[in-house]
């Protein structure tokens, strides 16, 4: 919306050369404001025409103490035609676009092309947005954050991880990073999750402060937590360690209660017009003209349906609709009030000076929060959007729909922590771009994915060779360094730690009854598994197969070995095939598995039985199912020892 001041301001800026301005001023905050002053931000928006600078127009000369924007623009380099010679930017002056990563060069691009990952180009879209001085040791500072209205779920690690793969990505070029994640435990407890415990308590609670909801969990545990939002929370930033993640937390309910954004409150309420306007570009129904940008909870009943009324400086009068309380609210001092969420945000990516923040499909929408935060942040705050990476949802296999907290049953990150390695939780993510959404299976496909990753692991410490596959590689590597919970890169010399793979794995510790230390003595009189580090890493990955197996894998998958001999007998061409591999077991207790695998190949000789036809009888003496695994792996693993009395069960 142009205010009745944009073509003075327009002209302000229509005479510097070589560049054609593309202007949007959402509305004049002053009525008449005096001569204009341009401040400039380059974006990391690319054009093939040219670069960008976003515009924003302040008084030139401000009340003292107070600084009035009064708009903002979007200044475009554009090549016209002839002008600018051989210039491959098109651009007369240094390009900060994403491809030159901000040298301000022309030319080759001068980043490294190891960095090849996605978040080592957002990284680099931040860089160039955000260009630093040589010596400047001011963090970039990345964000993320959630409502802990229920279960955080893997769903909305996906926000997380973002950010946290595009941190890594920036301090590996170099720049330092802030990494906030933000607790939005001042918003409106809305609904009751159905698998939460003290359904009658939650329902009473219902329009309070997330962060004033008492723990329905307090009577299962030592510790109860101070709120509901509290135990979600403590939950949520445990799981966070063993990924190696370790943002800045901020718990917004203290912060507005302590008064933190007191003048970011105030700026939206000067601007409330302003606001307004960019709000009704979406609404239905526009808001009332005496409409005020606030929110907030009673100081009695705690309940969010509350009159506002301001006194044009830092106070508000406030009245409950539901309890009838009346109070005065002094925003310096903080108390109950906030801003509406799609204020909130911009506030405060000012306030942080968030560089980069990704967000989900519901807030990436036209129309959608970061559509109406970016025209925000600008006129009101005098800020700058984030580099922005929308990210698609997250899926459980096998069931439709997004992952909802309130819906119940989510599966948190904890949960996926028991059945996934941390640096393979870690890979499928990275191994994903933000916009494909994907799924997190815990059945058969559980197997797939963990050879997939041991695969990735075996191609990024292949060294190059020159080959066409090394493009490959170097993809492949940079995904799995990203995914390891501390920062690496891999030398063509390095190996990686042995660890046996998870389909035999999963049989090894069924022989065992999963008994961890048994099944590691197995693979070190193989020689799988030798030193110190590969133990560590064996019991890493033995003790999630071992969890799949007990809580995800088919019926179908699993076994044991019986615990009582069976009492059928065999008779005929099974019997006497039976007592020879009872007399080969005998002759040789000790057997390794490749002596005893060809002893089976000549077992059958002489009958009309095969293999096939034989091997059930012998698994159901063993474990009591018709198939299993290979079962030269299964004598062997079991050991004379504890097979024969089971086999000689069917001599009987």
């Amino acid at each position: 919306m142009r205010g009745r001041n944009d073509h003075r301001q327009a002209q302000a800026v229509s005479h510097l050369p070589d560049h054609a301005l593309r202007f949007d001023l959402f509305r004049t905050i002053a009525p008449d404001p005096p001569r204009p002053h341009l401040r400039f931000r380059p974006r990391s928006s690319r054009r093939d025409c040219g670069s960008e600078s976003s515009l924003s127009i302040v008084d030139a000369a401000p009340e003292p103490g107070r600084r009035r924007l009064i708009g903002t623009g979007l200044l475009v380099s554009r090549r016209e035609s002839g002008s600018l010679g051989d210039d491959p930017c098109h651009s007369s002056r240094a390009c900060l676009t994403p491809a030159l990563g901000g040298a301000g060069r022309v030319g080759k691009p001068d980043f490294d092309p190891y960095f090849s990952h996605w978040a080592d180009i957002a990284a680099r879209k931040v860089v160039a947005a955000h260009p630093r001085e040589t010596g400047d040791d001011r963090p970039i500072v990345c964000a993320a954050g959630i409502t802990p209205s229920g279960v955080v779920h893997i769903g909305n690690f996906r926000e997380v991880m973002t950010v946290d793969l595009v941190a890594r990505a920036l301090r590996d070029q170099g720049i330092p990073v802030r990494f906030i994640y933000s607790w939005d435990d001042f918003d409106v407890f809305r609904k009751v999750p159905k698998d939460a415990p003290q359904q009658e308590m939650l329902s009473e609670n219902l329009r309070r402060s997330v962060a004033d909801v008492p723990d329905p969990f307090a009577d299962q545990k030592d510790t109860p937590a101070d709120s509901y939002a509290s135990h979600h929370i403590a939950s949520f930033e445990s799981s966070l360690a063993p990924l190696g993640i370790a943002p800045e937390f901020i718990r917004q309910s203290k912060a507005y209660r302590a008064g933190t954004y007191a003048e970011g409150i105030r700026k939206a309420l000067f601007a409330k017009d302003v606001i307004r306007g960019v709000l009704d570009e979406f609404r239905k129904e526009p808001l009332a003209e005496d409409w005020l940008p606030l929110a907030g909870f009673c100081p009695a009943c705690g309940r969010d349906d509350l009159e506002f009324t301001w006194d044009g400086e830092w106070k508000i009068e406030v009245e409950c609709r539901d309890c009838g309380t009346e109070s005065t609210v002094d925003l310096r001092e903080g108390g109950d009030l906030k801003l509406p969420w799609r204020i909130d945000w911009p506030m405060r990516w000012a306030y942080e000076g968030v560089c980069f923040e990704p967000g989900g499909k519901d807030h990436s929408s036209a129309g959608g929060s970061y559509d109406t935060a970016q025209k925000i942040v600008g006129p009101v705050y005098d800020g700058w959007a984030p580099e922005y990476v929308p990210y698609d949802f997250v899926r459980i296999k096998g069931r439709g729909g997004k992952i909802s907290s309130s819906a119940g049953e989510a599966v948190t990150v904890a949960d996926a922590l028991q059945v996934y390695e941390p640096e393979m939780l870690r890979w499928i993510f990275a191994s994903q771009r933000p916009n494909s959404e994907f799924q997190i299976s815990f059945d058969l496909d559980v197997i797939k994915l963990y050879e997939d990753y041991d695969r990735a692991v075996a191609t990024a410490y292949t060294p190059d060779d020159g080959s066409k596959k090394d493009k490959k590689r170097q993809i492949v590597r940079r995904t799995i360094e990203l995914s390891a919970t501390e920062p690496i890169r891999i030398a063509p010399e390095d190996e990686p730690v042995r660890v046996p793979s998870f389909r035999p794995l999963s049989m090894i510790l069924q022989i065992y009854d999963g008994d961890v230390d048994r099944s590691l003595a197995f693979y070190e009189a193989s020689g799988e598994v030798a030193t110190d580090a590969e133990r560590a890493r064996f019991r890493v990955r033995a003790e999630r197969v071992w969890n799949w197996i007990i809580d995800f894998a088919p019926d179908e998958f699993r076994y044991r070995i019986r615990e009582t001999p069976s009492t059928a007998a065999l008779g005929g061409e099974p019997r006497t095939i039976l007592e020879r591999l009872v007399g080969v077991l005998e002759g040789e207790p000790e057997i390794a598995e490749d002596a005893l695998i060809e002893h089976l190949k000549t077992l059958c000789e002489g009958t009309s039985l095969g293999p096939k036809e034989f091997y059930p009888y012998a698994y159901d003496l063993l474990i009591a199912r018709e198939k299993g695994p290979k079962l030269s792996t299964l004598l062997t693993a079991m050991g004379s020892g504890r097979a024969l009395p089971l086999l000689r069960a069917g001599l009987a």
